[in-house]
C-alpha cells in the first residue's frame, strides 16, 4: 500500500488537513450546538495509513486521470482545483463531521453551521488550498453570503446523493470561486 501512497503528491497535505479539521471544529463548538459535533480523525488517515477518506481520494483521482490521460494516467498530473473537487467529494461521502448529540437533551438549538458542517467545512479547506497554492498568505477567500449559500446548498445535494457530483464541473466551480472571491 504505501508504494500507492507515494503515488499522490497531495497525500503530503493530510497532517494539514487534520490540523484544519481540527481548527474548524474548534471554531464550530463555539456555536449553538456545536458542542455536541466531533470530528472522526480515523476516516482521514494519514499518509502512511490512509482512511477512508484518502482510500477515496486515490480512487477518484486513478479514475479521474484515467478519464483524462489513458494510458499514459499513471504519470500525469491534475490541477488543483481537480484535487481540491475531489477532496470535497470525498469529505461528502464519509461525513468525518458528526453531530453527537445525547439522546436525553431535549430542544437543542444547532446553528446551520453545525447541522452542515461537511459542507461548510468546503470553505476553509478552498481557502487554505487557494492560499498554499497561490503562495499568497496576504489574500483571503471571501464569498458573498448569497453565493456561498448557494454553494453549500449544492454541496448538500452532492452529498445526499455523490453520484450526482461531476468533479470536472465542480472543479470548474472552485476554480470560478477563486478568480471571484479569492481577493
Amino acid at each position: 500500500m504505501a508504494e500507492d501512497v507515494s503515488l499522490f503528491g497531495s497525500d503530503s497535505w493530510i497532517a494539514d488537513i487534520n490540523e484544519l479539521c481540527f481548527d474548524y471544529l474548534k471554531n464550530l463548538q463555539k456555536r449553538p450546538g456545536g458542542r455536541f459535533l466531533r470530528f472522526r480523525d480515523e476516516l482521514l488517515g494519514t499518509k502512511a495509513k490512509p482512511g477512508p477518506i484518502i482510500q477515496e481520494y486515490h480512487s477518484s483521482v486513478t479514475k479521474a486521470k484515467m478519464e483524462i490521460y489513458g494510458k499514459n494516467a499513471r504519470d500525469a498530473h491534475i490541477d488543483y482545483h481537480k484535487i481540491a473537487a475531489l477532496y470535497i467529494r470525498s469529505f461528502l461521502i464519509h461525513c468525518p463531521f458528526i453531530s453527537d448529540i445525547p439522546n436525553e437533551t431535549k430542544y437543542y438549538e444547532v446553528c446551520l453551521y453545525v447541522k452542515l458542517a461537511n459542507e461548510y467545512f468546503s470553505i476553509p479547506f478552498l481557502a487554505a488550498v487557494f492560499k498554499a497554492w497561490n503562495h499568497d498568505c496576504e489574500r483571503a477567500l471571501r464569498m458573498e453570503p448569497i453565493y456561498k449559500d448557494n454553494f453549500i446548498k449544492l454541496l448538500y445535494r452532492f452529498k445526499k446523493d455523490p453520484d450526482k457530483l461531476d468533479y470536472a464541473s465542480l472543479a470548474n466551480m472552485i476554480y470560478l470561486i477563486e478568480q471571484r472571491y479569492f481577493l
